[in-house]
């Protein structure tokens, strides 16, 4: 039974405890009891017992009743915790029970006969009170309960006979009844209290709740009868309304709200008198877009009869716009406000489900020249606004009917749905083209974007919308290839040359591990002692079944592919490997493309390759274009001086090609600067072909810069060249590009004596030139940038 009185109170409620206990154990008048049962104590007894026994029973009576009344004084003065008044009162019962168990005791012993069944019956009653009034100590009270029954019966076995053992047996047994009770009966007042205060708690817990929920939270509860008129509105919702009471008090709920299809499923929903969740309606308040989001249910009499709604309205306005602008996203482009290719996909599929018969339909797809340059140039942040500039005008140059769409990236597609003729088509490309012709000025810094298009049109070229945009996809991929800023129109021989394409991105994919690469070298003879200087070295791929591959074709693949930085790192190492074996005054010339100077590995790629190679870095000749500098020359001119720390040599090439030529000489000293082949063809017969070559090569001796001219083919070029004081030439004139197996110089002493040296080419090996050298090798075209 000790699982009755045994409660698990939490430590920051013992004190709560504590005067729970002793609220209930004062309620009993202790005080006044102890002078009564003290009076008539010593009167009984009076009649049987000496005076000093009367006398220590009045002052046992007397201390034991102002050591009642001090505690009380105590309590009421709240000088000491509830924690230890309930202790001191603990103390009191037991010293209570042992003091008055001693003349209950003797009292018994020494009254005469006819008085013990008085005393038996008032020494019951007195262990009776005294334990019942104390349940809110059980133990204490089993205790002294114990203790005063233990007296009478001792004293009645003392008296001997059968009679008075008899009577000390229920005095005993009344013990057990006494357990029972006390625990029971604490039992009773401690879960009441317990869950009273629980209770208590728990309704000013959910009163404070409301009370923020009515004035702080997002929400707010209503009322309404059963035709849906409010009643008692309360401060947030007339706050939220912006209405006074007395305007919302009688009006109609469903009046505030805009009329809408949600707000007559409101009214329906009323009808039905069921309750309901989250119900979005639109209303506006004094001109601002809100919505409001109602749940409800219905509240009945006893008799079964409706009596009002009750429930409660959220502002869910945000969450509704966010939904919104999400819905938005995924249908617009945030950044143009364009539809996606998503929405433009959708678009497509349902115009061409509308089209009947023979209706024309065209789908321009457009792609921005120069964007990616532009992007890594200058950010992503300007890159942006170069799109939206691009967009808007795009727009501007479509018809208002037409659908623009931005695909992602730099790519646009436009769809003209059921237009007159396919001429149509044609002039909407071209009116882009030439509004893309115009440079976009970011922050004073003209953008030179163009645009290339491709066109197809339905039915010609597909029933199917996706059908259509491929084919548009593959006529863009023409126009690009034609030389960009301009537009082409689908032809099926274009999946053919796509396909092809694709087949050739593979082959090239896997070209370096089956080791069909090959670098050839073509030398570069120095004009004033005849002798080899070094090597440019040029990429040729050999496939197994298409044999000799263009590097017209490849090397721009490789590059439109990012191929070409893994490409060009095998270029630089294999060509130091090989130059290693040749003597030390030749060097080894190769070309850099703009995918490479952006890799961010191409300075760690040199070091490595000139360190497992040997060859000393001024043998090294690096050859950049202008166009290359053009993108991004700040961080380029920035990576040139890294290279040129490190010994290595560094060459301008295609010079007078590009269009700021002058001021990346000022802004960069090259080592070499390269003469296009275009003022070389015609050195011989265009004055101002010579005069150009002549002024370069004027300018570079001035700046201390070695020449070098490209494409040389007759006599009559090198001795022009020559008289202009050219330092170098190259060309099919002296020898086409070898394999270096081929290159047909000794190679130097391994055991570091002098290089052996090279054949002048005099003027009789210049007229010793085979009949097939003659025509031009394509260099421009192989280079390994």
């Amino acid at each position: 039974m000790l699982d009755l009185i045994r409660h698990d109170i939490p430590e920051r409620d013992t004190q709560w405890w504590a005067q729970c206990k002793l609220n209930h154990t004062k309620a009993f008048p202790y005080l006044q009891y102890d002078i009564v049962r003290t009076v008539l104590g010593v009167a009984v007894l009076s009649q049987f017992l000496p005076l000093l026994y009367l006398i220590a029973v009045a002052v046992m009576g007397g201390a034991i009743t102002m050591r009642q009344a001090f505690i009380e004084r105590r309590i009421a003065a709240k000088t000491h915790s509830s924690t230890q008044n309930y202790r001191a009162l603990q103390t009191l019962v037991l010293v209570r029970a042992i003091t008055w168990s001693v003349p209950i005791g003797l009292a018994l012993t020494y009254a005469p006969e006819e008085l013990v069944l008085l005393l038996v019956s008032a020494g019951i009653v007195i262990t009776f009170i005294d334990a019942l009034c104390m349940i809110a100590m059980p133990k204490r009270a089993l205790i002294a309960a114990t203790i005063q029954a233990a007296a009478m019966a001792l004293a009645l076995i003392s008296r001997g006979g059968w009679p008075h053992i008899l009577a000390a047996i229920p005095i005993v047994a009344g013990l057990f009844f006494l357990h029972w009770a006390l625990f029971n009966l604490h039992y009773m007042f401690a879960t009441r209290r317990l869950r009273t205060r629980t209770l208590r708690q728990a309704n000013d817990t959910i009163q404070l709740l409301l009370n923020h929920y009515d004035e702080d939270g997002s929400d707010w509860l209503f009322e309404c009868d059963n035709d849906g008129r409010i009643l008692r509105p309360n401060h947030r919702f007339c706050a939220a309304a912006r209405c006074l009471p007395e305007e919302l008090e009688g009006m109609k709920l469903s009046q505030l709200f805009s009329d809408s299809t949600q707000r007559d499923e409101l009214r329906e929903i009323s009808k039905r008198k069921a309750a309901f969740r989250n119900h979005v309606l639109p209303l506006e308040i004094e001109g601002e877009q809100l919505w409001w989001s109602i749940s409800a249910r219905p509240i009945y009499h006893s008799d079964g009869e409706m009596e009002c709604w009750r429930g409660f309205i959220a502002d869910v306005t945000r969450t509704r716009q966010a939904e919104e602008k999400v819905t938005y996203m995924a249908h617009y482009d945030v950044l143009t406000n364009l539809p996606n290719r998503n929405l433009f996909a959708t678009t497509l599929k349902r115009s061409f489900a509308r089209r009947e018969g023979e209706e024309i339909s065209a789908v321009l797809y457009i792609d921005l020249d120069h964007f990616k340059a532009v992007n890594d140039n200058y950010g992503h942040e300007t890159g942006d606004r170069v799109l939206a500039e691009a967009s808007r005008r795009i727009e501007s140059a479509v018809d208002p009917r037409a659908i623009v769409a931005r695909l992602g990236g730099d790519e646009f597609a436009v769809l003209l749905d059921q237009i007159a003729d396919r001429g149509a088509a044609l002039k909407t490309a071209e009116a882009i083209v030439t509004a893309m012709d115009k440079p976009i000025v970011i922050d004073g810094q003209e953008m030179p974007i163009g645009a290339s298009v491709g066109i197809a049109f339905a039915p010609d070229n597909g029933t199917d919308g996706e059908d259509v945009l491929r084919a548009a996809d593959l006529a863009l991929y023409d126009a690009k290839a034609r030389g960009r800023r301009g537009a082409s129109v689908f032809d099926p021989a274009m999946q053919t040359e796509v396909q092809e394409r694709r087949a050739m991105e593979l082959d090239l994919r896997v070209a370096l591990s089956r080791r069909e690469l090959e670098l050839h070298y073509q030398p570069l003879l120095d004009l004033q002692s005849g002798e080899v200087a070094g090597y440019e070295a040029l990429l040729r791929w050999y496939h197994p079944t298409r044999g000799q591959v263009s590097p017209t074709d490849f090397i721009a693949i490789a590059e439109a592919t990012g191929q070409i930085v893994e490409i060009g790192a095998w270029v630089i190492r294999q060509a130091l490997q090989e130059c290693a074996n040749w003597p030390e005054h030749l060097s080894v010339s190769v070309n850099l493309s703009p995918a490479q100077m952006r890799s961010g590995e191409l300075t760690g790629t040199i070091v490595n390759a000139l360190a497992a190679s040997g060859v000393a870095p001024h043998r090294l000749e690096l050859e950049i274009t202008e166009n290359l500098l053009m993108m991004d020359s700040k961080e380029n001119i920035a990576l040139l001086h890294k290279l040129r720390e490190l010994g290595v040599q560094i060459a301008l090439d295609d010079f007078g090609t590009g269009y700021s030529s002058l001021n990346y000489l000022r802004s960069f000293p090259f080592d070499k600067i390269k003469i296009d082949r275009c003022f070389v063809n015609d050195i011989a017969n265009r004055d101002d072909s010579d005069a150009i070559v002549d002024a370069v090569v004027g300018l570079a001796g001035k700046l201390n810069m070695r020449t070098t001219a490209e494409g040389v083919e007759n006599a009559e070029q090198l001795e022009r060249l020559r008289q202009t004081g050219c330092t170098q030439v190259q060309g099919f004139l002296f020898s086409r590009a070898v394999p270096a197996s081929e290159l047909g110089h000794p190679r130097a002493d391994m055991d570091g004596g002098p290089p052996t040296p090279i054949a002048c080419v005099g003027e009789s090996a210049l007229t010793q030139a085979q009949p097939e050298m003659k025509q031009p090798d394509r260099k421009r075209s192989g280079k390994a940038a």
